[in-house]
């Protein structure tokens, strides 16, 4: 320590002062770094903080919350509950008879014992006002087994009048109960094996006892061709005196 301040003192004072001023510096970028990873640990701890006192009230309140579910599984019928793959086909036949043509990704599925939430989120772009309003309207009729979770309106720059639009969608299905609501299956398909039809059985051909059969006559002999007669050979002629 005294050797590097007999350095320091050694020095011209236009040294001494980058040598103060490159310290400084690299302390304040320190304290910065420091600070940064307080705060993001302090924020850790109050975000794990909310998340257990969160915990804490839904175990407190858990038998109020079942009571609760069940109370609304009774109200919702089974039959007209959407699963994951119904939930695309719905939204996307809707947005098709109101005019809104619609990407979809794929759904998800959370799950408790007595229900299975799926929702799909869908984007369309360069939509009208009316034709929204229309999808919204028929969405909103099907309420409590579908909603709407969250939309995004944005008007398109390019086309002005136009909205790009995307929302996610909700469906509830009931568990341990009726199958929910399934696709209707597509014309020409193989029915399932329950509504086949059985092939007919056939009666056993009954067998009686087995009689000996008559012999066989023998075949008759072919008759033996006659040897042919060899042709008479022809008188010769008569001389001339």
């Amino acid at each position: 320590m005294s050797l590097l301040k007999a350095l320091f003192l050694g020095r011209l004072l236009r040294e001494k002062v980058l040598v103060f001023a490159f310290v400084l510096l690299g302390a304040l970028i320190w304290l910065s770094s420091a600070m940064d990873h307080l705060g993001a640990n302090t924020r850790g701890f109050r975000s794990a903080g909310a998340e257990l006192r969160t915990q804490a009230i839904w175990l407190n309140n858990r038998e109020t919350i079942e009571e609760a579910a069940a109370a609304a599984a009774r109200n919702l019928d089974p039959g007209k509950t959407y699963n994951a793959t119904f939930l695309v086909a719905e939204v996307t036949a809707m947005a098709r008879r109101s005019g809104l043509a619609v990407n979809s990704e794929p759904p998800r599925t959370q799950r408790s014992p007595q229900f299975a939430v799926h929702t799909v989120q869908v984007s369309t772009r360069r939509a009208e006002l009316a034709a929204v309003l229309r999808f919204y309207q028929e969405l909103a009729s099907k309420a409590p087994y579908l909603g709407l979770e969250r939309i995004s309106v944005q008007g398109d720059r390019s086309a002005p009048g136009m909205l790009n639009i995307t929302m996610q969608i909700a469906s509830v299905e009931l568990l341990n109960t009726a199958p929910a609501r399934r696709p209707a299956p597509a014309t020409g398909a193989t029915p399932p094996r329950s509504e086949v039809a059985p092939a007919p059985t056939l009666a056993p051909t009954p067998i009686g006892p087995v009689e000996d059969a008559a012999p066989e006559a023998e075949p008759a002999p072919a008759p033996e061709a006659e040897p042919e007669t060899p042709p008479e050979p022809p008188p010769p002629p008569e001389e001339t005196p």
